[in-house]
C-alpha cells in the first residue's frame, strides 16, 4: 500500500480570480535526513516534555504581497588606503602636491651661505613634484569582507469576505507564532532542572527554550529557504465587524535568509 503524501492546512483569505503567482506561500521547513537540504515539515513536535507542549507544523499561510523588495548588502573594504605617502606625512604631501612648499624652501635656502645655487636646484625639484600624488590603484583596491543574510521586505494582505476568524485572524496568528520563540521556559536552568529533571532529557534541561520556527517562502518563480521572520508589524486600528473581528489587515514583514548566500543558493532559489 502506497503511503499518502502529507498535506498542510492552508490559512488564507479568499482571493478568487487572483493569479497564484501573486500569492506568497509560507510554511515550516526542517533539515532533510541527509543533513544538506531542506524540506517542508508536517511534524507534530513536543518542544517541552515538562509542560507537555506540542507544536503542529502542518500549516501554510498564503497571502498576496505588495511593495516587495530584496536587499542584498555586500561588504567590500579598501585595506590599502593607508599604504601611500599621504598617510605617513599628510601635510608635507599636500604642500608638495600643491606647490606650497617651493617658496618656503627657496627663501630658507637663499639665506644660507652659497645657498642660492642649492635653492635653485631644490626649487626645480619641488616644482617637478607639484601635482604628483602617491595614490595608486592599489590604494583603492577593494577586498570582499563578507555579507549579511539577504533580507526581503513586503506587505502581506488579509481580508474577510465570509469568516473573519478563518480568513484574517488565523493566518495572522500563525505568522506571529512562527515569528516568536516556539517555547520560552518560565524558570532558569537550575530551577527547571530541580523541578523537571525527571520529565525531560538532559539536553532539554540545559537548553529548555526553543528558537523561532524556520520557514520557506514561495513567491512567483522563487522558493527562498530557509528564512526567519525578523520583524512583523500590523495595525491595531483596522475595519472591524460588529463582533470586533478584524476585516482587513495589512501586515509589514521583513524576512531574511538564515545565512549569507552564494551563487549556488541563488540558483536554487529559482530551481
Amino acid at each position: 500500500m502506497t503511503a499518502q503524501t502529507p498535506t498542510a492546512k492552508i490559512l488564507t483569505s479568499k482571493w478568487d480570480g487572483l493569479s497564484p503567482h501573486l500569492i506568497a506561500k509560507f510554511y515550516p521547513v526542517k533539515r532533510a535526513d541527509n543533513g544538506d537540504t531542506w524540506m517542508q515539515s508536517f511534524d507534530t513536535r513536543t518542544v517541552s516534555a515538562a509542560d507537555n507542549f506540542t507544536v503542529d507544523d502542518g500549516y501554510e499561510v498564503w497571502a498576496p504581497i505588495t511593495d516587495g523588495s530584496q536587499e542584498m548588502s555586500l561588504n567590500w573594504s579598501s585595506p590599502f588606503e593607508g599604504a601611500g605617502a599621504e598617510s605617513k606625512a599628510p601635510t608635507l604631501s599636500a604642500m608638495l602636491q600643491t606647490g606650497q612648499l617651493t617658496p618656503e624652501m627657496t627663501a630658507i635656502l637663499s639665506r644660507m651661505p652659497g645657498g642660492s645655487a642649492v635653492a635653485g636646484n631644490v626649487g626645480k625639484l619641488l616644482r617637478d613634484a607639484t601635482g604628483r600624488t602617491g595614490i595608486t590603484k592599489l590604494n583603492s583596491t577593494q577586498v570582499f569582507s563578507g555579507m549579511p543574510p539577504v533580507k526581503f521586505s513586503f506587505t502581506a494582505h488579509f481580508r474577510a469576505l465570509i469568516d473573519p476568524q478563518a480568513e484574517v485572524r488565523q493566518p495572522i496568528t500563525q505568522l506571529e507564532q512562527w515569528a516568536v520563540p516556539q517555547y520560552l521556559a518560565d524558570q532558569g536552568v537550575i530551577a527547571g532542572a530541580l523541578q523537571n529533571g525527571l520529565k525531560q532529557s538532559p539536553l532539554e534541561t540545559i537548553y529548555p527554550s526553543v528558537a523561532p520556527q524556520l520557514l520557506a517562502m514561495k513567491y512567483g518563480d522563487q522558493t527562498i529557504l530557509p528564512i526567519v521572520i525578523e520583524s512583523i508589524s500590523k495595525p491595531v486600528t483596522v475595519p472591524r465587524s460588529s463582533q470586533g473581528e478584524a476585516l482587513n489587515v495589512r501586515i509589514q514583514l521583513t524576512v531574511a535568509t538564515l545565512t549569507a548566500i552564494d551563487r549556488r543558493d541563488v540558483a536554487r532559489f529559482y530551481g
